[in-house]
């Protein structure tokens, strides 16, 4: 038998006449389905139970003690299990220029004002605050990289192209300064 875990706020609202799509996708394939807010710890689930953790593009959204989360990723998981666990980076390149450049290297300031509480992020990680976060926590960094998840998404002028395909070599070269952390941790 299998879990999934559900984590956030609506989070199996795809759009518009879509609640419900994951929830049925995982049933007709036998896999029970559970949601809960992450930040409510300690999670409802049993320690030791789990092979795997995935947390994709959630740790970003965490207001409060995201320490905590990871902690209690660690607790539900077997010995062994890993956490794979995928976040925008801080220090991606295109943050620093904007940052010399006068702007904020975040999302803009009207996403705060304005935004939906839990579609914003709270914070931003580099790769050294990730790995100590996750050191402290319990775990044990197998493998670390960078990759540019939207290579293809957006502008497609030629220009536009290049300069994502030149990002993404860098993000190769240099994990530190592309734009997405991608860990895989292990429980020892």
């Amino acid at each position: 038998m299998a879990t999934s875990v559900d984590i956030g706020e609506a989070s199996d609202e795809w759009s518009s006449g879509e609640t419900g799509r994951m929830t049925r996708l995982l049933a007709d394939n036998g896999v029970t389905d559970v949601q809960w807010n992450l930040e409510d710890v300690p999670y409802p689930l049993s320690s030791d139970a789990f092979d795997a953790v995935v947390m994709t593009e959630v740790f970003e959204h965490l207001r409060d003690y995201p320490l905590r989360s990871l902690q209690e990723s660690h607790r539900i998981l077997r010995p062994g299990g890993r956490l794979y666990l995928t976040t925008p980076n801080a220090a991606y390149i295109v943050n620093r220029i904007r940052f010399l450049r006068g702007a904020a290297p975040g999302p803009p300031l009207a996403d705060w004002m304005y935004g939906l509480p839990f579609a914003r992020h709270a914070r931003e990680y580099t790769f050294p605050e990730m790995d100590e976060l996750l050191r402290v926590a319990g775990f044990h960094v197998v493998h670390r990289e960078s990759v540019h998840f939207h290579l293809d998404v957006g502008r497609t002028n030629i220009a536009a192209r290049m300069i994502k395909r030149v990002l993404a070599r860098l993000a190769q070269v240099r994990p530190t300064l592309g734009p997405q952390i991608v860990v895989v941790a292990e429980k020892l």
